[in-house]
């Protein structure tokens, strides 16, 4: 047995369901999100407001064990940059990650990094680029997709190829995510640079939401958006790049109009705007950001 193996192994002590199912989703992600993305596409066609309940109990136990936290870059930034090894304490981390499974924020060896072709990408034959834009952040993680799953074809970054990656989603209107599973010891494992068009994460977050159902695959990063009026020159960055649909123009203002209850923090507007007319700021009613530093001081 490989040591990557034993070590994802060992982080799930005795349960045997959870060692084979991290096993077989960190081989074969691809295969494992495409029957997760056909699944979702029938659900699709037949939820409803009227039958949802039948489909409500399920949502919820898949969404609790495999989700993803939204993330503004620059807070991925500092968990790329980190130097040793990280750990949030448990109630801390349920308050950034508000699920009954799969919260732990933990990372050993941060510093191996390994960027995988985005299943998502590949299970709806999508050719958003670049391909590898899906980040594996730390052990056993990373060394086990290098031993194990060359069809995901992984690359070993650097911290600053890592960065860099980072930089180029952004500029395409990405959507920052860190990712947990039950399957990978309940643990935060990958950053990923999800394409709105394919993120199966982000398509069953804006369906459930079109039905009223408040589970969600995704947590709000803990962020909204802050327009500076007297900056803005209602150029409309903000609306086409907002992968919620929570910016609209509003004929009889100035400026766009934002809906709270659909922005999800992910900060492609403040990125996008030309005349920096908008920033990021905290919604104390929201989940805690995965800001590493602000969570684990010593990390700084």
């Amino acid at each position: 047995m490989k040591s990557s193996t034993e070590q994802l192994f060992n982080l799930h002590g005795k349960n045997l369901y959870l060692k084979i199912d991290g096993y077989l989703y960190l081989k074969y992600i691809s295969v494992y999100v495409g029957i997760i993305a056909r699944a979702f596409t029938i659900v699709g066609k037949i939820i409803n407001k009227g039958n949802k309940f039948l489909f409500i109990p399920i949502i919820r136990f898949l969404t609790s064990r495999y989700h993803g936290k939204i993330m503004l870059v620059q807070d991925a930034r500092k968990i790329v940059k980190l130097d040793k090894d990280v750990a949030v304490p448990r109630d801390l981390a349920k308050s950034v990650i508000p699920y009954d499974m799969a919260h732990q924020i933990i990372f050993q060896n941060p510093d191996s990094i390994v960027a995988v072709e985005c299943a998502c990408r590949n299970a709806r034959k999508h050719d958003c680029q670049p391909a590898n834009k899906c980040m594996i952040i730390g052990e056993p993680f990373s060394s086990f997709m290098l031993e194990h799953n060359k069809g995901a074809n992984p690359i070993k970054l650097t911290r600053d190829e890592a960065l860099d990656l980072l930089a180029l989603c952004k500029e395409k209107g990405y959507v920052t995510n860190a990712y947990c599973k039950d399957g990978a010891g309940d643990r935060m494992y990958a950053i990923c640079n999800c394409c709105p068009e394919c993120c199966v994460s982000i398509s069953a977050h804006k369906l459930f939401g079109s039905l009223d159902i408040m589970e969600s695959s995704l947590a709000h990063s803990g962020y909204g958006m802050s327009i500076n009026a007297a900056k803005c020159k209602g150029h409309g960055e903000c609306v086409s790049i907002c992968p919620f649909g929570a910016i609209t123009r509003n004929n009889e203002k100035s400026i766009p109009e934002v809906h709270p209850s659909l922005c999800m923090g992910c900060g492609n507007c403040a990125e996008a705007c030309p005349e920096g007319a908008i920033t990021m700021v905290r919604r104390d009613e929201k989940a805690l950001p995965l800001d590493i530093h602000e969570l684990v001081p010593a990390s700084k």
